[in-house]
């Protein structure tokens, strides 16, 4: 063999050994990644399947990066693409699938990126964009990419208003999501019965699509159906092969819907159900700080306060939107003690204190004993009258004993004039004490704090007047209002 042909073999062997290398350093990876990634997702592990999506894009794109030119280039924006999806950053997904479309080799690839590219551009609302994409994109020969593009094509018509070719397009995708979404294909034609027949049926086999499950319940409880979605999250709460962590989210979501609708006692009911299926999980301390504040909110006493306040000091060490909640209403409790200590106008402050109570805590049987008490404490003060009006607005449980009050010791306040529809005693002296009222509070509130000395109950430190508690609620779903396909919502690790 001449030098020269020596030479070009050996330069032949070296730049196939560079391509396997780009081969093994990049696409190798990014598709290893990939494949984690869509088996940690079959298996409900969202978070990790989040981590191994941002490992395979990271490999993709340093292929990328560092060999634009490689014959993997297309396949590598392809990965990238679906990594970006997937982890909803739908607008770098974008770019990275136009890209892929234009650069892979194979028909079926292209059809995949333009799936996916779809699947995009509904979520962000570019429906024109969707819609040609997703044409396209059915015509796939492979049954993954195929069915992904009929049920996002399916929710596009859906949203134009078109629901029997959205219906026709549901019933051919073998995707398991498709079901579902003719559920809510149902509910938006205000068939609620055909929605809860099929939600029953499909709560009788054996998949379990966590979050369609609860998007469904949700769209169901909107739909005035909130009995049928309470009774099919008690089923799915009770079968053997869903794990403690889902069923403690369903339960939660269910509770939540019911403490909304004012549901009170059949809310405590289910949130305790939560905590008893998954009491250290992210839905069970979500559900016990709820109930923590649905006690104080029917305390009766000071020391049914306390009972919680050592509840909740548990709780916040936990951390975690359950532990920011838990330490919101450890200020507030804390606020009732500031308050009821301040040593300057303690009339305006314990009137604001009830305030508080019956407001912020929701605690209206307190607040009103806490209302009556200012005849007591403060017999002389001009706001007394404007608080024994609260107590019977907020329940008092001897309320004729308070308008007996009223007539014989405050006839002539303004407050009780106004609380009779009567104009005497003129708009402008109700005007002055309420102007008197905020500017003492204003003057007073800010430097306002406990006195030294024995720690009273639910003292932990003050708290600005506007900080309100954060009570967690599952976002409502619309029946109206159609439900993008992609990866299921990640939730915080059980």
């Amino acid at each position: 063999m001449s030098g020269a042909r020596a030479l070009a073999v050996v330069a032949a062997c070296v730049a196939a050994a560079a391509s396997g290398c780009v081969y093994f350093n990049g696409m190798y990876l990014a598709n290893h990644y990939t494949g984690q990634a869509e088996a940690s997702e079959r298996a409900g592990r969202m978070s990790e399947a989040r981590d191994r999506w941002q490992l395979a894009e990271t490999h993709a794109e340093s292929l990328l990066t560092h060999h634009p030119k490689s014959r993997w280039a297309g396949e590598a924006w392809l990965v990238r693409g679906r990594a970006l999806v997937h982890m909803e950053a739908y607008s770098d997904g974008i770019v990275a699938l136009q890209e892929a479309a234009g650069l892979v080799g194979s028909r079926e690839q292209r059809l995949e990126a333009l799936g996916l590219l779809g699947h995009a551009y509904l979520v962000i609302g570019m429906a024109d964009s969707a819609r040609g994409a997703l044409d396209s994109a059915v015509g796939s020969r492979r049954r993954e990419v195929r069915d992904l593009a009929l049920l996002d094509r399916g929710r596009l018509l859906l949203q134009l208003g078109a629901p029997d070719p959205a219906r026709a397009d549901f019933e051919r995708s073998r995707d398991p999501r498709a079901p579902y979404e003719l559920g809510r294909l149902e509910l938006v034609l205000d068939d609620t019965a055909a929605a809860g027949a099929l939600y029953d049926s499909l709560a009788r086999g054996r998949s379990f699509p966590e979050d369609d499950w609860r998007r469904a319940l949700d769209s169901l409880a909107a739909a005035g159906a909130s009995a049928h979605a309470t009774a099919l999250a008690q089923a799915l709460g009770r079968r053997p092969n869903i794990p403690s962590g889902a069923k403690a989210r369903l339960l939660l979501d269910d509770g939540l819907r019911r403490l909304a609708a004012g549901d009170t006692a059949g809310a405590g009911t289910e949130l305790q159900q939560v905590v008893g299926v998954a009491r250290d999980s992210v839905a069970g301390q979500a559900a016990a700080v709820v109930l923590c504040r649905l006690a104080i909110a029917g305390a009766q006493t000071d020391s049914d306060l306390e009972r919680q306040r050592d509840a909740l000091v548990d709780l916040r060490m936990a951390g975690g939107t359950a532990g920011r909640d838990a330490q919101t209403t450890l200020r507030l409790l804390a606020r009732l003690d500031t308050l009821a200590a301040s040593p300057r106008a303690p009339d305006a402050f314990w009137f604001l204190r009830a305030e508080l109570l019956r407001d912020s805590l929701g605690a209206a049987r307190l607040a009103a004993g806490a209302f009556v008490a200012m005849a007591d404490s403060y017999p002389q003060s001009p706001w007394t009258p404007k608080a024994l009006v609260a107590a019977i607005a907020a329940g008092y449980p001897a309320p004729d004993t308070v308008r007996d009050l009223l007539a014989s010791r405050y006839a002539g306040s303004p407050y009780t004039l106004a609380a009779e529809g009567s104009s005497a005693g003129g708009d402008s002296t109700y005007l002055m004490l309420e102007d008197s009222l905020r500017r003492t509070l204003a003057v007073a509130g800010p430097s306002a704090r406990p006195v030294p000395g024995p720690r009273r109950p639910g003292v932990v430190g003050a708290v600005d007047d506007d900080d309100r508690p954060r009570v967690p609620r599952p976002a409502p779903v619309p029946p109206a209002r159609p439900q993008p396909a992609g990866p299921p919502r990640p939730e915080p690790p059980e």
